[in-house]
């Protein structure tokens, strides 16, 4: 019986370490955020695989979503969620590092104030419409980004 369990050990514990090295890298945003995985380890999603969310610093994520579009700009992060979500007032979302999560639901005026304010977004990029994960994999390969280690949750669901 014993003997029986040392694969099943060692394939977990190879996909601990895949995981844990595949999905706690990010990208260094210049306004303060990062584009990185909400967690090693998704319990909600197929195959445990994390989606890729803004997130500060320190790993928070800004928002808890898939992502339909998402603008990044020197100083702002705005975008549209998959909705519905558990917060269903998280749809048109903006994102700067003095004001915090501006949703188009609670303040129109402040949200559409700040999108006007982003200017230009998402650099050279010129597809109209992308998601996190898409858009990290592109910077990622940009030598003007800082791709690192970030603080990552091991488990969200």
């Amino acid at each position: 019986m014993g003997l029986a369990l040392i694969p099943i050990v060692i394939v977990a514990l190879w996909v601990v370490i895949v995981f844990n090295n595949s999905y706690r890298t990010c990208v260094r945003l210049e306004n303060g955020a990062n584009l990185g995985y909400e967690a090693v380890f998704d319990l909600g999603r197929p195959y445990l695989k994390p989606i890729a969310v803004p997130r500060l610093e320190d790993g928070t994520p800004i928002v808890r979503d898939s992502l339909w579009s998402i603008k990044v700009t020197p100083t702002t992060i705005y975008g549209l969620s998959m909705a519905p979500s558990i917060d269903e007032r998280v749809y048109r979302f903006a994102w700067r590092n003095d004001l915090g999560l501006v949703l188009a639901a609670d303040d129109p005026a402040e949200y559409e104030r700040l999108v006007a304010e982003a200017g230009d977004a998402n650099w050279d990029i010129e597809i109209n419409n992308v998601g996190t994960q898409w858009l990290m994999n592109e910077l990622a390969e940009r030598p003007e980004f800082e791709v690192g280690r970030c603080p990552t949750s091991l488990v969200t669901w």
